[in-house]
């Protein structure tokens, strides 16, 4: 049987475009280098002596100006970005029309309209040889050959060479398998790759260098004789361009920039900061579901929103769980999922930084003991495949949740029906027929198909699918508001897991060995995944002797009117709430202490940090009357006794005031409904806990102006009987975080992370941006105050006009 034949003969399996022989691809390998080598070497010959009159120039360019440059070096350029997920999405399953989206889809006008962008990737390719390239190049060609768009030929037993090859006799050269003992190891451990593949990278970096050169000859308005008979000195190298020019930059502009750049190394440093800052924000979450019932009640009921119990079937009918009223099994699923995934993710996230802490380690360790021609030592190889194993399974938690909740949150809720009820605890979706969509709607919900789908997943890779979902919502006002804040969060965890398995994929060239290294180890794999994750398992199976029901919200047991002038009634009404709270979760803790098999650095809220107070309301104290104007002095107010009061239960005592009990505190999570028992006293001193923030940084005085220090008089408001906190629109935080001293970063969906830039610390911070409407309310803002004070002790007297005198 030929090779045709064999293809041919296996369904479904996408068909080479040619079986070139041996020597047919050697002869066109040969012709694609000396084309690449001509062209880099007269690009680099250019950069190296205008490249700072190139950027004065380009940067000096209207944008129709520009246009006309990338249109001159490569007409018919597509306009949008990922032309060839656009392409993919309107041809689907018909043969393309266009092949050159596919294999060339970052050469777009959206992204190299971008002044600095195309700046940095003539920079990149003009400065570095194009072995650097290969394989980013042959990564940027994925969709066109795993939907089988633009197939490469096919040679049997040839592996052809590219990495560390820099001269015209060796790069892209063929190896036969049989001739060198090497070359099938290289092809199998990706160090090198097929014939028919590489002459696609060949092609691509061949019309990738020519449209360079064509760039900077249109630039300078020269010709390309004169351009390599120029024997101007050579210039030093002008500064480094980056796309961040103020403290606020997106992760999609970041990703963006990865295709035009040198490629990354992995940066463990980075990932430690994005993972610690996640877990501290999953701890944060965790404790204020104990200690805000506000907080329980509005995410227990946003939890309910998006239960697919409340989806009608086919023929209109409800649930029945959810038929005459929302019955007791009903509201046990909800709070029991708002526990447990809030448990899920503090642990995964935990269990995550300390991986990544013994990478750290262990790279340090191993630091100059090998080269990338050597093996990882097997411990590091080890760490490494348990850090790959973890990310692969968490990533499919936020996965599956999403497309659970999408279907059945409130704004995508009409388009989908149950099928009629066999099993009350197994649900079938489907979508609704003769729905009049637009075009945004179908792109939205195409796109969570592809992520949904694990084959689509697998042929377009998530970072491609997140890429556009992220820039959709970004051009497209529409499409954000089919968008509920529970779909943004869990789709941010989903993209955040993904940015992580992403750079662990930039430790060339070893990560592209981590399949094949995985298959012998798989077994011990998977055991020590297991004795990672058994809190979690554990919490899962005591989870079913819980009567849940007991923290249902709807009979307005958790009323907290936090965010209303402070009366008697109010205060009366939030201190019922409190205790309402720690009535629930002091019967939690009993049931998880007696079944949860736990030392004392393993009960199931462990990862809780041990410094921690719940803030409890202080008790109504009624306001003297003011002073008469007689007196001649002014009298002490409500909102004095007020402030003081809150201030007190939200900060430390002096070491030299006496210590005595106070009302507005508790002491230990949830043990004040178990009083006087050993279980409580067991589980007091498990959770014993201090008044203050771990290792807090002091912090200097901010002299602010109006706008960011009216954020954060609402961050650290102080409720008084006369005044009533307002909303912060997203844009004026941003503005108070930068006054203050930190860099922002938008990640994928509603997470942005803040990073210290000017500030004497090192955490970073990170928090969800309101969805869809982009103003903070102030239950949400009282939460980001008590996490600001919680990481770096920050109060708001800290905070002070910039004119005000010192």
């Amino acid at each position: 049987m030929d090779l045709m034949e064999m293809f041919n003969s296996i369904p479904n399996l996408p068909r080479p475009s040619s079986f070139p022989t041996a020597a047919e691809v050697r002869k066109q390998s040969r012709a694609s280098v000396k084309n690449i080598f001509d062209d880099w070497n007269l690009l680099n010959h250019i950069i190296q002596r205008h490249e700072a009159t190139i950027q004065k120039k380009w940067l000096k360019k209207s944008r129709d100006q520009r246009r006309n440059t990338l249109l001159n070096a490569w007409p018919k350029m597509p306009k949008m970005h990922r032309p060839d997920m656009e392409a993919f999405f309107v041809e689907k399953s018909m043969p393309t029309s266009n092949p050159d989206v596919y294999l060339w889809p970052d050469i777009n006008q959206e992204d190299l309209l971008k002044p600095k962008i195309m700046l940095i990737f003539l920079n990149a390719r003009a400065r570095h040889y194009p072995s650097v390239f290969a394989a980013a190049d042959e990564e940027s060609f994925r969709l066109a050959e795993t939907t089988g768009k633009v197939m490469p030929g096919f040679i049997n037993e040839y592996t052809m060479m590219f990495a560390g090859r820099n001269t015209r006799e060796t790069y892209g050269r063929l190896y036969s398998w049989e001739e060198h003992e090497d070359a099938f190891d290289w092809m199998n451990t990706r160090r090198g790759t097929l014939g028919g593949k590489g002459l696609q990278i060949l092609s691509v970096q061949e019309r990738v260098y020519r449209f360079l050169v064509g760039c900077c000859l249109h630039i300078l308005q020269v010709t390309r004789e004169s351009a390599l008979a120029d024997n101007s000195p050579v210039e030093p190298e002008p500064p480094a361009l980056s796309i961040i020019d103020g403290p606020t930059h997106t992760l999609t502009d970041i990703i963006a920039v990865t295709s035009y750049s040198v490629p990354a190394k992995l940066d463990l440093g980075r990932l430690r900061e994005l993972i610690a800052a996640r877990r501290s924000a999953a701890e944060d979450h965790m404790w204020f579901l104990r200690e805000d019932p506000g907080y329980f009640a509005s995410t227990t009921l946003e939890m309910k929103e998006h239960r697919q119990e409340l989806l009608l079937d086919i023929h209109g009918h409800p649930h029945s769980l959810v038929r005459s009223h929302l019955t007791k099994e009903f509201w046990n699923r909800v709070i029991a999922k708002v526990v447990l995934e809030a448990n899920g993710y503090l642990e995964m996230w935990h269990i995550l930084l300390s991986q990544i802490d013994q990478l750290i380690s262990l790279r340090k360790k191993y630091e100059g003991t090998f080269t990338e021609e050597d093996p990882l030592p097997n411990e590091l190889l080890e760490a490494f495949l348990d850090l790959d194993f973890s990310l692969q399974t968490y990533m499919n938690v936020p996965l599956m949740a999403s497309k659970n909740i999408l279907v059945a949150s409130p704004p995508m809720r009409s388009w989908f029906a149950r099928m009629p009820e066999e099993n009350p605890r197994n649900i079938v979706v489907t979508r609704k027929s003769n729905l009049n969509t637009d075009m945004t709607q179908e792109r939205l919900l195409w796109l969570f198909q592809q992520l949904w789908d694990d084959k689509q997943r697998h042929l377009i890779g998530a970072p491609i699918v997140l890429d556009m979902v992220e820039r959709l919502v970004q051009n497209d006002p529409k499409s954000r508001n089919l968008f509920s804040a529970k779909v943004a969060d869990t789709i941010a965890d989903y993209s955040l897991f993904g940015e992580v398995k992403r750079q662990i994929n930039l430790y060339l060239p070893w990560a592209s060995t981590f399949e094949n290294d995985a298959v012998s180890r798989e077994s011990k794999i998977r055991a020590d995944y297991i004795q990672r994750t058994k809190r979690m398992a554990q919490v899962e199976a005591a989870a079913g002797t819980v009567d849940w029901s007991q923290g249902d919200p709807s009979d307005k047991k958790f009323y907290y009117p936090v965010e209303k002038r402070r009366t008697k009634e109010n205060t009366e009404a939030m201190q019922k709430a409190e205790r309402n709270l720690d009535t629930f979760w002091g019967k939690l803790d009993q049931i998880m202490l007696k079944t949860v098999n736990n030392s004392r650095d393993g009960l199931w809220t462990c990862l809780l940090s041990s410094d921690r107070t719940l803030q409890r309301t202080p008790d109504w104290v009624e306001p003297p009357p003011k002073s008469s104007a007689k007196d001649g002095k002014k009298g002490v107010t409500a909102d004095d006794i007020l402030q003081d009061l809150e201030f007190r239960s939200e900060s430390t005592a002096e070491k030299n005031e006496p210590k005595q009990p106070q009302k507005g505190k508790v002491k230990t999570r949830g043990a004040a409904a178990a009083a006087d028992t050993s279980l409580a006293k067991a589980l007091a001193q498990d959770l014993k806990i201090a008044d203050t923030p771990s290792k807090v940084d002091v912090q200097p005085t901010f002299k602010l102006d109006k706008r960011a220090l009216k954020v954060f008089s609402t961050l650290f408001y102080q409720p008084s009987a006369n005044a009533q906190p307002g909303e912060i629109p997203w844009t004026d935080f941003l503005y108070a975080m930068a006054a203050t001293g930190f860099g922002i970063e938008k990640l994928y969906g509603s997470v942005w992370h803040f990073k210290p830039s000017k500030l004497d610390v090192e955490k970073s911070i990170q928090f969800h941006e309101p969805h869809p409407h982009s103003k903070i309310p102030f239950m949400i803002a009282r939460g980001f105050g008590r996490r600001l004070f919680r990481t770096y002790g920050w109060r708001g007297d800290m905070f002070q006009p910039e004119d005000a005198s010192v």
